[in-house]
């Protein structure tokens, strides 16, 4: 039924009608189709009641011309443009725009009126309310815009006034406001817009005006849409456009089919936009889109739709959520490049907003790239960020990173171009370190790989090689040489990642090996050069014009990079890699040992290390670059001086001569030589070949030298080196290469498999020269002297042997012994602190004369080779490092070697030097794990190189060596020294053996000096372990030392705690007999001392050690030692070999210790040691008691009340302190006590008591 509404002037809610009232409630409704009804029959109605209403005189002209319900509704409509109730805004502003359009009689200027009476912003407005009548214009503006009427110039520049005043005002509307400002413009005809834009006090002139540095994102996009449509007179005052460029037609941005000369002159127009400079400058614009988070901001669809013709925002952002590509083609080269480089790179160093943009634009550029321009969106920066934010969850970027790799991956399954594909596999491997595939757990990688085959790749890797030939044709300016290098180089790292893959043919990498060498060392003249040579030579004719030297340089570098990756991919076995994972904790028992193992390489066997010295890549690259500088028509890029020209001649002699020695039947340790060395001459020369002005010249001579001497078995003469020195002159002189641009790892390798092929003939000589390299300090390093390690006189003393410390002849001796200079015990500038050493000028004669030329000149080069000394000492530092992997190879590869012991003072001193305060804690941790090796080194006399005999040290010089390390063992503030010096204290006493394997006086002294500081001595640092480790590996060392020395402190120990160490030291000495000749020897010596354990049972037991803990643990000590005796003495009881009167005194204290309700860990340690002990106590033999009593079968228990003393019983734990017996009490006999002990026997099996189970399965 039509509602019936008064024409009355005052009209209200209360006269309109029920059905047009809902359909104003209506308009707020959250329901789209609701709120379409609603206007559709709310203008239906309002368009009826005009069509019916008769004009009049009277009143004013808006109630002569419109009837009254007229005028309400579109009062009601304006005002609920600014509610904010539910879908309000859109309800009506969808009402008003459709009453403009139905309604002829209602006119434009009339809203707009309308809008300024009821929607205007008074001074006295708050905040929310400002906000909703603002944005209520906003939408007022946008129903007038698509209500589709004809908006004339004047009415259109007053929407253009209020628009723009809307944005300047708030800037949360500002992307609004030009939207619908946009769409305005979009409505104008002919050129109402540039006539608009002429106008002196034209708003939107002075937007569009604004600098780059204060312009706002809608600015800029303003600008690019009304580009085609802008004076030229405003194009010169717009700094956020190219100057001097056609811009794009008017249209550009809303046609779908341009014509081709349109297309031309958008192609010119983003060129120009999209260079480097002009980003630059509309850089902090682009930044500034970040606004709009989590949503796209308007102005990236039309820059995409300039930079990627035919681009449609609508469509393709919608394809970019599926991955799927909707453009019709590319970008320009360099353009995308530019935009990825200059903004989107800068946008994931900055704030997570501007990464979250950073991540929307690349999923919305990944569908439209091309192979080459993976690499580039595949950047270091956002591969960081991407990595980062995809492994912890619990970033604020996880999802968008999340999303990237959906893209990712869906990209990866719908793309069927193969050079995308393997361009998408190439930059996929490295993500993350691991690869894609470990990081996001899918197999994207290993699909794309699946079925990558030569000719598969073959494509790729021409569209790169051509890429590189035509680089001038890449450069986003046309012919900028600078641009064409920067191409070049790119395609060269898209090369060299693609081969690097394991899976790649090995056609395919020696294809790109070729191709890298000859654009890094040769120039083709083409009248010169013959018919049939190699298309890889042929290909260098492509390249014009030639490359530079900065991208030969490059070439040369990847070429080395490559060769070693591929080298050793193709040693590696087949099969995954593994994964070295991070442990999550360690035991602060074996950090040691760990850090040891892990700075140990595998062994292999001899073949697995024969195989590793076959590289077929090497051997054919280098044969193909001797092959190619042979050829006609092909020279050197640079020429070579004379001498490194010689030089490369012998290194292929030698070849030559090794290849011939390999053909004639060499095997074995032989062949592993000859192929090690073999290796050297071949790395070398490309060495050479790619800086000569960092290659040594005279290295090819004596390399050549000691290849003869090596295998023709040739005595060198007497005023002639050993060929062997020679050999280690000549790779102390390779690891000192420093300041080169090369990748050094290959030749460093290269070094260090020789150095292994021939360590076992290393001469005294040479590895005094690794030595002293090591040992040389820093330069400008201070000589400190270290006033708190120093000893006190007594102290000295002890440490020096001797019983008491005050004796003045004494201290002077051992003062003396520690300042003496032994050139073979203790090499020079070797001292105990380190730091008493000078600069390598510094060497006398004889020194200098040991030290060969090499060595001084490397380390003076590396010295001065910097431009500071910060990078001096770094220099001298890397090269330390160096020397000290060959120094681990030869600990590993020869163990045995006497030549160690003599070392230690000097890497001692180094280790000492680099813990001091403004030392190199990198070079200390490094020398401290080459300390660490010798824990499992051993001596004996073994033929050196030379043919002489090595010995160790002996006598006075071994005295003074145990002296100095038993010093920073036991004083010594730093961790690091105090374990190696400990490791070298018992590894030297390992070598103080006679041939019959009995100590010698001076490891019997230094033991005796190192327990005296271990008990008495508060400064000590010692450790059981030290004494333990001895115990293990020197029997008889510890049946006639240490044993007696730790009676002698049964009762001087300076505290309970080393009380507790003592009795360990007793289970380790009873443990070391297990598998040993000198078992024997040991039961004998430990009889004679057996009352000590039991003296030191009883302290332990009542309270000599303070911590509960500490007493728990020695209290497992010593139950831990008398089932040891089982093992010693099987045939005897208990009582025979310990003594019953001792057994009583133990119990005696056991349960006294009981009384006194002690911890429960401890208690349960006196139950266990009192069960033991009175369950042994037989007259049979105790191993057969043993026996019998751990049997399940065995019912009885023996009788023990007859034999124990009475001691007072146990009370109870809770009421012990308050209730205490009288004087007159008598107490409780051990017949009392006896039975508990007994019944508590099946109380502790119950518990769990592993100690006790584990004593009786041992007996």
């Amino acid at each position: 039924m039509k509602a019936v509404i008064s024409d009355d002037a005052n009209i209200s809610a209360r006269d309109v009608g029920e059905q047009v009232l809902k359909f104003f409630w209506d308009l707020a409704s959250l329901n789209e189709d609701a709120r379409a009804t609603a206007a559709a029959g709310l203008v239906a109605e309002l368009k009826s009641i005009q069509a019916e209403f008769s004009p009049s005189s009277s009143g004013s002209k808006q109630q002569a011309i419109y009837a009254p319900s007229l005028l309400y509704g579109l009062k009601r409509l304006v005002r609920g443009l600014a509610s904010g109730r539910q879908g309000a805004r859109q309800g009506n502003a969808l009402a008003l725009g459709k009453l403009l359009a139905d309604v002829p009689a209602l006119s434009i200027n009339e809203v707009l009126a309308t809008m300024a009476s009821e929607l205007e912003v008074s001074g006295q407005a708050k905040g929310s309310e400002a906000h909703d009548q603002l944005l209520g214009q906003v939408f007022g503006y946008a129903a007038i815009t698509r209500s589709g009427l004809h908006i004339d110039q004047p009415t259109a520049a007053r929407c253009a006034e209020g628009l723009t005043h809307i944005a300047n005002k708030k800037s949360f509307l500002r992307e609004l406001a030009a939207n619908v400002l946009l769409e305005l413009t979009e409505q104008l005809e002919g050129t109402t817009l540039t006539n608009i834009l002429q106008q002196e006090s034209c708003g939107l002139k002075e937007w569009l005006t604004t600098p780059a540095a204060d312009a706002s994102p809608e600015v800029l996009l303003l600008a690019l849409r009304l580009w085609g449509s802008m004076p030229s007179s405003l194009l010169k005052q717009t700094s956020l456009l190219p100057s001097n460029v056609q811009p794009p037609s008017t249209d550009f941005f809303t046609v779908s089919d341009m014509p081709k000369d349109a297309a031309a002159a958008a192609a010119a127009a983003a060129a120009a936009f999209f260079s480097e400079q002009h980003l630059q400058t509309v850089l902090p614009v682009l930044r500034g889109s970040s606004s709009s988070h989590p949503r796209l901001h308007s102005l990236w669809p039309t820059l995409f739709a300039l930079l990627l013709p035919g681009f449609k925002a609508v469509k393709d952002l919608n394809a970019a959520d599926s991955s799927e590509a909707g453009s019709k083609g590319t970008a320009a080269p360099g353009q995308l490049e530019a935009l990825w480089t200059v903004v989107v790179q800068d946008l994931f160093t900055s704030s997570h907003e501007r990464k979250a943009l950073g991540f929307q634009l690349f999923t919305i550029l990944l569908p439209f790239l091309r192979p080459e321009q993976l690499p580039v969106v595949f950047s270091t920066h956002f591969l960081r960020c991407f990595t980062n934010n995809l492994t912890i969850s619990k970033t604020y970027l996880h999802s968008s990173a999340q999303r990237c790799a959906q893209r990712i991956v869906a990209f990866a399954d719908k793309t069927k171009s193969t050079p995308t594909k393997t361009a998408l596999a190439v930059v996929l491997q490295g993500v993350g370190g691991h690869g894609f595939d470990k990081l996001t757990k899918t197999s994207t990688v290993a699909k794309l790989l699946q079925n990558l085959d030569a000719a598969s790749l073959e494509p790729y890797v021409q569209r790169l090689q051509d890429h590189f030939c035509q680089g001038s044709k890449s450069g986003s300016d046309g012919g900028d040489d600078q641009e064409m290098e920067k191409a070049r180089q790119v395609a060269v790292e898209q090369l060299c990642n693609m081969a690097a893959i394991r899976t790649v043919p090995a056609s395919v990498k020696t294809g790109v090996l070729k191709f890298l060498a000859v654009h890094a060392f040769f120039v083709v003249d083409k009248a010169a050069l013959g018919k049939g040579k190699a298309k890889e030579v042929k290909a260098a004719l492509e390249a014009q014009p030639a490359p530079s030297a900065a991208t030969r340089q490059v070439c040369a570098a990847r070429l080395i990079a490559l060769l070693d990756s591929a080298t050793k991919a193709a040693q590696a076995p087949p099969g995954p890699v593994p994964v070295n994972i991070k442990r999550e904790s360690k035991s602060k028992k074996r950090k040691a040992a760990e850090l040891v193992a892990d700075a140990a390489p595998a062994t292999t066997s001899e073949a697995v290390q024969a195989a590793r010295l076959e590289t077929p890549f090497l051997t054919e690259t280098v044969a193909f670059v001797s092959k190619a500088q042979r050829t006609a028509g092909v020279s050197l890029a640079a020429e070579l001086p004379e001498e490194m020209d010689a030089a490369l001649s012998q290194l292929r002699e030698s070849e030559a001569l090794a290849a011939t020695k390999l053909a004639a039947g060499a095997t074995g340790v032989q062949a592993q030589q000859v192929r090690s060395m073999v290796g050297l001459m071949r790395w070398l020369q490309l060495y050479i070949l790619s800086d000569p002005a960092a290659a040594q010249p005279d290295v090819a001579a004596d390399l050549q030298g000691v290849f003869s001497s090596a295998f023709t078995k040739t005595k060198p003469a007497a005023d002639e080196p050993h060929w062997m020195d020679v050999l280690v002159d000549i790779l102390l002189s390779l690891l000192g290469r420093s300041g080169d641009a090369l990748p050094f790892g290959p030749l460093r390798e290269a070094c260090e498999a020789l150095f292994r092929a021939f360590a076992e003939q290393v001469t005294s000589q040479g590895f005094a020269d690794l030595v002293r390299v090591v040992q040389q300090p820093p330069e400008g390093q201070a000589d400190e002297e270290e006033d708190e390690d120093v000893f006190e006189d007594h102290d000295a003393a002890m440490l020096a042997g001797t019983a008491e410390g005050t004796d003045d002849d004494a201290e002077d001796h051992a003062d003396s012994e520690d300042d003496e200079a032994d050139g073979t015990a203790l090499p020079a500038n070797a001292e105990s602190s380190g730091s008493d050493s000078s600069d390598e000028e510094d060497f006398d004669d004889n020194q200098m004369f040991k030290m060969d030329d090499k060595i001084a000149a490397a380390l003076r080069v590396m010295a001065r080779g910097g431009a500071n000394a910060r990078e001096s000492r770094e220099a001298i530092a890397t090269f330390k490092f160096r020397v000290i992997g060959l120094m681990e190879i030869y600990i590993k590869k020869v163990p045995s070697s006497p030549l160690l012991a003599a070392a230690l003072p000097a890497l001692l001193g180094a280790l000492t030097g680099a813990c001091q305060q403004g030392g190199d804690a990198a070079l200390a941790k490094r020398l401290h794990v080459l300390l660490m090796l010798f824990t499992k080194a051993h001596v004996h006399s073994v033929p050196s190189a030379s043919g002489e005999t090595g010995t160790v040290p002996d006598g006075e010089a071994m005295a003074g060596l145990l002296k100095r390390t038993l010093y920073l063992a036991s004083r010594h503030k730093d961790k690091k020294v105090t374990s190696a010096a400990a490791t070298a204290f018992a590894y030297l006493l390992r070598c103080s053996v006679t041939a019959e394997g009995n100590p010698t006086d001076e490891a019997t002294t230094a033991v005796k000096a190192a327990l005296d500081d271990f008990f008495t001595k508060k400064k000590s640092r010692l450790h059981r372990k030290l004494f333990e480790d001895i115990m293990s590996r020197c029997a008889l060392l510890s049946a006639a030392t240490l044993l007696p020395s730790i009676v002698q402190h049964e009762n001087t120990a300076r505290s309970g705690h080393v009380k507790a160490d003592a009795i360990a030291l007793l289970l380790a000495f009873l443990r070391s007999s297990k598998g040993q000749q000198s078992a024997g020897s040991i039961a004998e010596a430990f009889r004679r001392h057996v009352s000590v354990l039991a003296g030191l049972a009883a302290d332990a037991t009542t309270g000599s050690v303070a911590q509960s803990a500490r007493q728990n643990e020695a209290l497992k000590d010593i139950c831990a030692s008398f089932e040891q005796l089982v093992k010693i003495y099987p045939t005897e009881s208990l009582q025979d070999v310990v003594g019953q009167h001792q057994i009583q005194l133990v119990l005696a204290s056991v349960h006294q210790a009981e009384a006194a309700a002690p911890k429960p860990k401890v208690q349960v340690q006196l139950k266990r040691l009192a069960h033991l002990l009175s369950e042994k106590i037989s007259t049979v033999p105790f191993s057969q008691h043993v026996k019998s009593n751990g049997s399940k079968k065995a019912n009885k228990k023996p009788n023990i009340h007859q034999s124990l003393p009475a001691v007072q019983p146990k009370a109870k734990a809770k009421v012990h302190k308050k209730k205490k017996a009288s004087n007159g009490q008598s107490k409780s006999s051990l017949a009392q006590a006896a039975p508990k002990i007994a019944k508590n026997k099946d109380k502790y099996k119950k518990k769990g008591n592993k100690d006790m189970k584990k004593g009786k399965r041992q007996s």
